[in-house]
């Protein structure tokens, strides 16, 4: 980790990021066959150095710095397949981690989210840089403690059904590259009473189709008013 952080510093410090200093980044990560929380402590020090050098005359070369150091450790990601189960932290923590961990897009498909924290993260997300993209359910954002009007307040762009009928999915496509999805409501009482499951895959077929199924969504719902 010390050999790839100090690679990173020596890319930023002279403002010129170069082919080969891209080729090494990505060698280095792919060589190390780093662990999911070790590629989001990277990106968390790539943006912690990025605020550290930013100016007023260099901000476009930061923003491609901080774009292809990032690139480098989602191309090296290695094929990934896990479940986590709920009552307790593990569901709740993988989606948190998992908006962490969003570089370009964040396309979120979800019945109601009522969870301040992961809440948070989304709005951590947007102010980012982020594309982050909401569609709901129209009932449930009316519930009592959902935030769906405190995220569009945000300026993050949400969606809902129209029908009388329910937008149940639970999922989330992260940077075109991983979909979290299962029966698990981003809610606070699903982290401390339910029975829940949530599944994280990279696989591309089933990535494709999540992706397909949001933007038909989409394309069909309400903004939300």
């Amino acid at each position: 980790m010390d050999e790839i952080i100090d690679h990173l510093k020596q890319s930023i410090s002279d403002e010129v990021f170069s082919k080969q200093e891209k080729k090494t980044l990505k060698e280095l990560v792919a060589e190390k066959a780093l662990s999911l929380d070790q590629l989001n402590f990277l990106r968390n020090k790539i943006y912690e150095l990025a605020n550290e050098k930013i100016t007023e005359t260099n901000y476009k070369f930061i923003l491609e710095w901080v774009r292809n150091a990032n690139s480098a450790l989602i191309m090296t990601s290695r094929d990934l397949s896990e479940v986590f189960f709920s009552p307790g932290e593990s569901c709740r923590a993988t989606i948190i981690e998992q908006i962490s961990s969003a570089v370009r897009q964040l396309k979120i498909c979800v019945f109601t989210i009522s969870d301040d924290r992961i809440t948070n993260a989304i709005v951590t997300a947007h102010k980012k840089g982020v594309d982050v993209k909401i569609l709901t359910d129209n009932d449930k954002s009316l519930d009592l403690g959902s935030d769906i009007n405190l995220l569009a307040t945000e300026g993050i762009p949400i969606k809902m059904d129209n029908t009388s009928n329910h937008m149940h999915h639970k999922f989330m496509v992260i940077d075109e590259r991983t979909v979290l999805t299962g029966s698990y409501n981003w809610t606070q009482s699903a982290a401390r009473f339910n029975h829940e499951n949530l599944i994280l895959t990279n696989d591309g077929g089933v990535v494709k189709s999540f992706l397909n199924e949001f933007d038909k969504l989409w394309a069909e719902m309400d903004k939300h008013r």
